[in-house]
């Protein structure tokens, strides 16, 4: 990236990443607190039933799914939002995006538009 001054200025995040199952957050979540699934839904008022029948399917790699009002009440059962059980930054990385983007001045955006466009601009044509 020699044509853009920027990059040695301003960190870029190169995480690649994927959130977890929601079957995989789940069964490392009751295993580290130690509760059983039925404490879990009790505490989370959530049917045991479901969750027992969604982790079975699961366990055996079969499709299984849960609703997303289900899965936060779960996740807040143990104290962690969804996205924290989930391993999920994305939320994360964009306001962090933001915040670097709001940080350039606009010759320096010019040029990662048109890096991200795949061209190459010169800081003399990237005045807007």
């Amino acid at each position: 990236m020699d044509f853009c001054p920027v990059a040695q200025q301003v960190p870029i995040c190169l995480d690649i990443y994927m959130p977890r199952r929601f079957y995989d957050a789940l069964k490392d979540a009751l295993d580290s607190s130690g509760w059983s699934i039925a404490r879990l839904c009790k505490e989370a008022d959530v049917s045991t039933d479901q969750i027992t029948k969604f982790m079975q399917r699961a366990g055996k790699g079969q499709p299984a799914s849960t609703n997303v009002d289900d899965a936060v009440r779960l996740a807040n059962a143990l104290g962690l939002t969804l996205d924290e059980m989930l391993e999920d930054r994305t939320a994360e990385l964009r306001s962090e995006a933001a915040d670097l983007w709001r940080s350039l001045t606009s010759e320096e955006r010019e040029i990662l538009r048109a890096a991200a466009r795949g061209r190459h601009v010169d800081m003399d044509t990237a005045q807007s």
